[in-house]
């Protein structure tokens, strides 16, 4: 066995300047039975041994001998005279203890120095908030599925930060590097789940025929999207994982999750798309009606954007103008205080996750040793803030909140069908201005 080589070390820079460390000669005996027993693995498994126990065996040794030459030069400078002796016994512990540094920065599974313990601790705080205002809107809020989505989505982003910062006293713990990476890169799915169905539920309260799809269709084809992209980035998360712990190739697990996440981050994409048409419509719905004047009206980005902001002309115009050409069965949720600020909530609640699911293919592109991932302000930044800007604005816009005990647009709402003269008695309404009564309370097909 060549322990000279399995211990060699050189180091890549220089350091200006370092606290030397110094290890007790009590500690000789154990160090020396470190060594013992790790070269005895090596020589046992031979060129058999799996890359995990040959690593493992050779910090050990590494280690062990760093420890026993710093042991040694201390005792030479407890006995030494000359001053070039001591000069070099103090040499040894200066390259014993870089050396020591040097292995305790490979075994660092963050490749950072130190997590930002005030970043992490926030965040944490802000995500068990967010997580027991969601558990706690269980016993007054019958949005169910809204709430299930909501709180699997917010538990993963708990336990993500509890995982970095369960790491603050050890960068080397690789179960706690892995909870934190698997829970924070699953969060967003469950969160989307949850406002894809938020869609539904708009598309029902405003009017089928301002959307391209019908209202359950939003959540049957993202979710559906969501799952497949859920399962992928779980296989490749699981592949990188085992395969670094392994101390093998990780990049076919970080590929396959990187796949995941651009797959996420294209049906995110055609989300929007479906997302900002809809409200496009809605905003526009009195176009063509003759009867309105106000400058609204026109189609433009301009109006688009002020109506999306909701100022107070703009709220008074949906009020009055715009709420004609929607569903009459939910007259009054849109006239709850917030609900006309409800699209802008959503719009940014979504561009805060699509901007964190670009940041992670990115990130991950780079490798697990790439600039992004090893710089914690981008993670903090693009990533957990993101997060966080989403689950706190829906602590505001909970749909309990925003439409009411009263007014439960339920799935059997959303998922329910249209007759085709409902639907054009219906338009026939809206091409003249006015909305249509079916003379039945019960009747809500047409609007659902």
């Amino acid at each position: 066995m060549d322990l000279y080589n399995i211990t060699a070390w050189d180091p890549t820079t220089t350091a200006t300047s370092t606290t030397l460390r110094s290890v007790a000669i009590t500690y000789a005996p154990s160090l020396e039975s470190q060594i013992s027993g790790a070269i005895e693995t090596l020589q046992s498994k031979g060129s058999t041994i799996a890359n995990v126990d040959y690593v493992s065996a050779s910090r050990a040794i590494r280690g062990a001998v760093a420890s026993l030459n710093i042991i040694s030069a201390e005792g030479v400078l407890a006995t030494a005279t000359a001053d070039d002796i001591k000069a070099q016994a103090t040499q040894a512990i200066w390259n014993a203890t870089e050396n020591l540094i040097d292995l305790s920065w490979e075994e660092n599974v963050y490749d950072i120095h130190r997590l930002s313990r005030p970043a992490n601790i926030i965040f944490l705080v802000i995500f068990a908030i967010t997580l027991l205002i969601t558990i706690l809107m269980w016993y007054k809020s019958r949005y169910w599925w809204f709430n299930v989505a909501w709180t699997f989505g917010l538990a993963l982003e708990f336990l993500g930060y509890l995982g970095r910062v369960l790491s603050f006293g050890d960068m080397t713990n690789f179960d706690f590097y892995v909870l934190q990476l698997v829970c924070l890169t699953l969060s967003p799915v469950f969160l989307m789940a949850g406002i894809y169905f938020l869609f539904g539920q708009l598309v029902v309260i405003h009017g089928l025929h301002f959307s391209i799809l019908k209202p359950m269709f939003y959540s049957y084809i993202f979710i559906t999207c969501d799952v497949v992209s859920l399962v992928v980035q779980a296989v490749g998360g699981a592949l990188a994982a085992i395969a670094a712990e392994e101390y093998e190739d990780a990049d076919p697990g970080t590929y396959t999750m990187i796949a995941g996440i651009a797959f996420q981050v294209f049906s995110m994409s055609v989300f929007l798309f479906f997302w900002f048409f809809f409200i496009w419509q809605t905003y526009f719905a009195g176009a063509k009606d003759e009867s309105i004047d106000n400058p609204l009206k026109k189609r433009s980005l301009m109006n688009y954007l002020k109506l999306l902001f909701n100022g107070k002309k703009e709220n008074e115009y949906k009020h009055q103008e715009l709420d004609k050409f929607y569903n009459p069965k939910y007259q009054d949720v849109r006239g709850r205080r917030l609900y006309n600020y409800y699209a802008l909530a959503v719009t940014l609640a979504v561009i805060a996750v699509y901007i964190r699911c670009i940041y992670r293919v990115v990130e991950l592109a780079q490798g697990f040793r790439g600039y992004l991932i090893t710089h914690e302000v981008y993670i903090m930044t693009l990533d957990a803030a993101m997060v966080a800007i989403c689950s706190l604005i829906f602590v505001l816009f909970h749909p309990q909140i925003v439409m009411g005990s009263d007014n439960i647009v339920t799935l059997r709402d959303v998922s329910r069908k249209t007759t085709t003269d409902q639907v054009q008695d219906f338009e026939l309404g809206k091409q003249s201005g006015k909305t249509t009564d079916t003379g039945n309370s019960d009747d809500e097909a047409t609007y659902s």
